[in-house]
């Protein structure tokens, strides 16, 4: 009994570790994020799970394969960097992303850089406020090894099927990911009455939004002194956020921006180059309000007019 036992447990457990070895095996042949260049480059997108999707793709296929990066929060991650002229740009922005998940998507791509050579930074009080939820949760360097089987892998597969046979559209839109990393969320976020969403956005504006956390201020520091390190030329933007809410919170808003940049050498380093998009003679883009689709997320013909101006601005700043 003892023996059959015996047998019993070792054919079971060769045939577990076959099976997990076949699994792994086939995730790499998928390679779903351009780890292993194993797909053409052309065919890896983010199908779900985000964060952890981008991230992966932060170790191989990002660094390889294009030479811009926008970093930010979902108010720059509709930008569809195609339009940047002779740029192959990848959009690293993350819906909710808060300055420790840049610096952590920045920090591991320059630790695996091969040809970024360019970043756009997104700002904005969301970004750095010390409110709400923290944590990189994804990312951090163990994640790797959750390509080879994981329930989040599990997950992109599932959601990639969702998508490609388009079987629930309103939810998740076939090609709502890009493969140069857009979000097209225009048509889930998009609000009935924009006017009357940027209207009630107004009084519902508080001042510990523009509190800026101390350990955010440290990431952005921390993140600038990691581009300039690797000689990444950079522009960092403040996001234009609709004219009526800037007008009623313009002292904050102005002092925001100041505060963010004090400390740091953006203003003396040549590699850096920045622009506050809420200035008055922007005021004609953020007067109008078919420019977003909500209190402050933009609308397709709005990012496309502003991916054009960072390169305008970018252009005017250096010469």
């Amino acid at each position: 009994m003892e023996k059959q036992f015996k047998k019993y447990f070792l054919l079971l457990l060769s045939a577990c570790i076959g099976i997990v070895l076949l699994f792994g095996a086939l995730n790499v042949f998928l390679d779903v994020f351009g780890l292993f260049d194993f797909r053409d480059k052309d065919k890896v997108r983010v199908y779900g799970e985000e964060r952890f999707s981008k991230y992966l793709m932060t170790f191989n296929h990002i660094p390889k394969h294009f030479e811009g990066m926008i970093l930010g929060p979902s108010l720059s991650a509709n930008l569809n960097p195609q339009v940047i002229p002779d740029k192959n740009y990848y959009n690293l922005s993350l819906m909710g992303a808060r300055m420790d998940n840049v610096l952590s998507l920045a920090s591991n791509i320059l630790e695996n850089n091969g040809t970024i050579k360019e970043a756009i930074v997104c700002i904005h009080p969301y970004v750095t406020a010390d409110t709400g939820a923290k944590g990189t949760g994804f990312m951090n360097p163990d994640t790797y090894w959750k390509a080879f089987g994981s329930v989040n892998l599990l997950r992109v597969y599932g959601l990639g099927v969702i998508r490609n046979l388009d079987l629930w559209p309103s939810k998740y839109p076939k090609n709502q990911y890009e493969v140069y990393g857009s979000n097209s969320f225009e048509s889930l976020f998009r609000v009935e009455d924009v006017s009357g969403r940027i209207a009630k956005e107004v009084d519902n504006v508080k001042i510990n939004e523009f509190e800026i956390g101390s350990s955010y201020r440290k990431d952005f520091k921390t993140l600038l002194t990691l581009l300039q390190k690797h000689n990444i030329k950079t522009f960092i933007y403040y996001h234009p956020v609709p004219y009526p809410i800037y007008l009623e919170h313009r002292d904050k808003m102005d002092n925001y921006w100041e505060d963010i940049l004090s400390g740091t050498n953006v203003k003396k380093e040549k590699l850096f180059s920045y622009y506050n998009f809420n200035k008055s003679e922007f005021s004609g883009f953020s007067g109008d309000v078919s420019n977003y689709i909500d209190h402050g997320h933009l609308s397709i013909k709005g990012q496309e007019t502003l991916i054009k101006e960072i390169m305008v601005k970018w252009n005017q700043i250096d010469h």
